[in-house]
């Protein structure tokens, strides 16, 4: 046995890397709170396992991926418990991670010497949320299909790049075939290689640099040594520190690690205990909630409304926001300003002090940003209609919907009578416009609206909204019956 153990250390380093690994120093003060990064990667090694035995029976094609997801269901062995644990496993990967580089910033662990930690770990999340969209389309039931048709037509809004960006992603106008493969190809092959560099860099860089020491207990000092001594003895830990200062925050990090206890098996114990009981909340949804799944993909049921996971439906809800030629803003421009943020975080936030008390700049960009994201989250599940709305015993269309929504939004009401509510004396009353106007006229007035009739005094809805936002108005408005409205 020692003679093995000999030969893999000296052809391998099988021992150098296990010392590196499980025998090094924690500093004092860890907590269970410091098990969120080996959560996340105890739930990615969950969904690749469980990943594999899906793919073992799924077909990537639209005429037998449905098929072969009903068919792990009913058929294959404990399928459906693997599904279930696949499914939550997603969604707690990704509030893992969230909550995850949430601490870390709030703790001060994304300064120095640890920027290059942040970054990857930026970078993970990133990589987490691309696992959920295009994981969520596999099913390939309505909600996968239409949720992802919403996602990708934002990705049509990106100006000037937007319909090639579309046509690589898609792979042809519409969500189809080449669509699912791309995705799937994606999220087993893709995603897994890249998350996996990410996440090795990351652990790498999380040995070399050491698990960061409390905020509070850094800037008081190891107890009973002679770093005890307050705040004034802290060292510059910033990227522009001196060499002195530099090695001052060194030394003062090697007091700490000198009186921690081991990885192995102290803080591992820990990690353990996190990830069986994550284990057993994902079994417990996975046999009590079950996996959803709806009807097979009807490309042609244009009365499903879509609902994305839940951590897309804040971005879901912003759109609102952004109507017309602004949808761009709230599909690229505002994300893509929060992923700079994220990126640019160990440089805006600089200098030795980590106590989050004591940060009050950081700690209130960071609670109007959690805020804002909690806020859009919660309106979009109060504003989003169930995948079927009946209004007058019509079932409206996912188009007619929309023009509901943009309605309301404008504020039609203001001037007009509209599905027996609004204003009587500004405008003529809109119910029943179906049975005086044609579809082409409706639309025509509202974006030009002297053409149409010379003493007209509305304003062209054009630019503000687009043709396609007036075309889905005028497809609501012919709905209103006004006999049923008076009924």
């Amino acid at each position: 046995m020692n003679q093995a153990k000999l030969w893999l250390d000296e052809r391998l380093g099988v021992g150098k890397a296990f010392k590196a690994i499980f025998l090094r120093h924690i500093p004092i003060g860890v907590n269970w709170w410091y098990s969120l990064g080996s959560a996340a990667l105890f739930i990615f090694i969950l969904q690749v396992v469980t990943g594999t035995l899906l793919a073992m029976n799924y077909v990537p094609s639209p005429d037998h991926a449905y098929d072969s997801i009903r068919y792990i269901m009913s058929e294959v062995t404990s399928g459906w418990f693997v599904r279930g644990l696949h499914h939550w496993g997603a969604t707690a990967m990704v509030a893992i991670v969230i909550v995850h580089l949430v601490s870390v910033f709030v703790m001060g662990a994304h300064r120095y010497p640890r920027e290059a930690i942040w970054l990857f770990g930026v970078g993970l999340l990133l990589v987490t949320v691309g696992f959920g969209f295009t994981g969520y389309l596999l099913p390939w039931d309505q909600k996968a299909y239409w949720a992802t048709t919403v996602g990708t037509n934002m990705i049509g809004t990106v100006p000037g790049v937007g319909p090639a960006l579309l046509q690589l992603v898609r792979g042809g106008a519409d969500v189809g075939a080449v669509t699912l493969t791309r995705f799937y190809a994606m999220h087993v092959m893709l995603f897994p290689v890249i998350i996996t560099l990410l996440a090795a860099v990351h652990f790498v860089l999380v040995i070399y640099h050491g698990v960061s020491v409390s905020p509070g207990l850094w800037h008081r000092g190891v107890p009973g040594s002679a770093t005890d001594s307050g705040a004034n003895t802290d060292a510059r830990d910033d990227a522009d520190a001196g060499a002195g200062a530099k090695e001052a925050y060194q030394a003062r990090y090697a007091s700490f690690k000198a009186k921690g206890p081991y990885f192995w098996p102290d803080l591992i114990a820990e990690d353990l205990r996190v990830a069986l009981v994550l284990f057993l909340i994902l079994i417990g949804l996975s046999l009590v909630v079950g996996v959803p799944l709806d009807d097979r993909a009807d490309p042609t049921d244009t009365a499903y409304i879509p609902r994305p996971e839940w951590y897309f439906m804040g971005l879901f809800e912003l759109l609102k926001y952004f109507p017309g030629a602004l949808e761009w803003v709230g599909v690229v421009l505002v994300p893509g300003l929060l992923v700079v943020l994220l990126l640019a975080t160990p440089w805006l936030s600089r200098g030795t002090e980590r106590r989050p008390l004591k940060r009050p700049v950081g700690m209130a960009v960071l609670s109007v940003v959690l805020a804002g994201s909690v806020f859009l989250t919660v309106r979009a599940y109060q504003t989003t209609p169930p995948s079927l709305v009946e209004e007058r015993g019509v079932v409206l269309t996912s188009q007619q919907l929309r023009g509901r929504q943009l309605i309301q939004q404008v504020g039609c009401r203001s001037c007009h009578f509209i599905n027996g509510d609004g204003d009587t004396e500004k405008g003529p009353g809109l119910d029943g416009i179906n049975q005086r106007l044609t579809a082409a006229d409706v639309h025509l007035f509202m974006e030009n609206p002297k053409q149409f009739n010379p003493e007209a005094t509305m304003k062209p809805l054009i630019p503000t909204l687009t043709h396609e936002d007036v075309e889905a108005i005028t497809q609501y408005l012919l709905t209103l019956d006004e006999e049923a409205v008076e009924q």
